[in-house]
């Protein structure tokens, strides 16, 4: 091969590493900080999976109906796009003709400090790559969180502007877009944490490997819960698992927080195989000793 094609190649493929090394710092960064903005969201009015919802594009507003306590939430979206399952790709939503133009307004900005590659009207992805574009995006526009949604074959992925919580029809909470939480730094809260999961994980490996009965297992993982917790409702009792999302090994990041109210929680990122799920404990600020854990998120 002629040396000046191959120079160039190779600075093609430099260029396209930087280009690639420099999104995926900020992948990182914006994960960080949007699990936190998400976590609110599922503290303050539980966002979660499981809520019914309703996208309704002409209102331009994400209905949320949370059956467990009762709140109607609406959002206002941005739409970044969608992802047909099919044949795996991403189109841009401001490219997408069915979707309404007021709610993907800041998109063309967005995708034109991407690499080239994304620059494209569709291009191939995966869903671990969307969430990144989306929670990038989101934490851009200094979102309140984000949320993607499966139409049929599609998956929508959209991030939350301002929210506004409803309770027997009457409007309790505004959350306007922005991070709500406060991060900290004292280590022995985490400590606390750590030491809770360490005894957990050595009750559920011994339960797997048969090395004690399911009955045994039980007993010691609920005084081990209780050494920890301060609210003993029985609700928060754990079950028996494995392999364990809190083990130690799969832990991708720690954070302590506080949110307006003074409320205190550590969360922990894991990653499950497939994807990263977040998690929180609440705990109370006036308790000392081990006993302080109140929820868990």
């Amino acid at each position: 091969m002629d040396k000046t094609i191959l120079t160039i190649l190779l600075m093609m493929f430099s260029f396209f590493s930087k280009g690639q090394s420099d999104l995926e710092a900020k992948f990182s960064e914006a994960n960080s900080d949007m699990n936190l903005r998400n976590m609110y969201q599922r503290i303050i009015w539980k966002m979660q999976p499981t809520n019914q919802y309703l996208f309704d594009q002409i209102k331009g507003e994400v209905q949320y109906t949370v059956e467990e306590n009762g709140y109607e939430v609406i959002a206002i979206p941005e739409i970044l796009g969608t992802f047909n399952l099919n044949d795996k790709t991403f189109l841009w939503a401001d490219k997408n003709p069915s979707i309404n133009k007021k709610l993907n307004d800041e998109v063309d900005s967005f995708r034109k400090n991407l690499p080239k590659t994304y620059q494209k009207d569709k291009f191939k992805s995966s869903t671990e790559f969307n969430t990144n574009l989306l929670s990038l995006f989101s934490y851009q526009l200094d979102a309140n969180g984000y949320d993607y949604q499966r139409q049929d074959n599609t998956i929508i992925y959209y991030s939350l502007l301002t929210i506004k919580v409803f309770k027997n029809g009457d409007e309790v909470l505004i959350i306007e877009p922005k991070n709500h939480t406060t991060k900290l730094d004292i280590p022995k809260n985490i400590e606390l944490i750590k030491k809770f999961h360490k005894e957990k994980l050595e009750i559920n490996k011994k339960y797997h490997e048969q090395k004690i009965s399911s009955g045994k297992a039980f007993k010691k993982i609920e005084k081990v819960h209780l050494k920890y917790w301060l609210n003993e409702d029985p609700y928060f009792f754990p079950s028996l698992s494995w392999p364990c999302d809190f083990d130690e090994k799969s832990i991708l990041e720690w954070k302590e927080f506080k949110i307006d109210n003074n409320r205190l929680f550590v969360m922990y990122t894991t990653n499950l195989g497939w994807a990263s799920e977040s998690y929180a404990y609440e705990i109370d600020l006036n308790a000392t000793g081990d006993k302080r854990i109140i929820n868990e998120y």
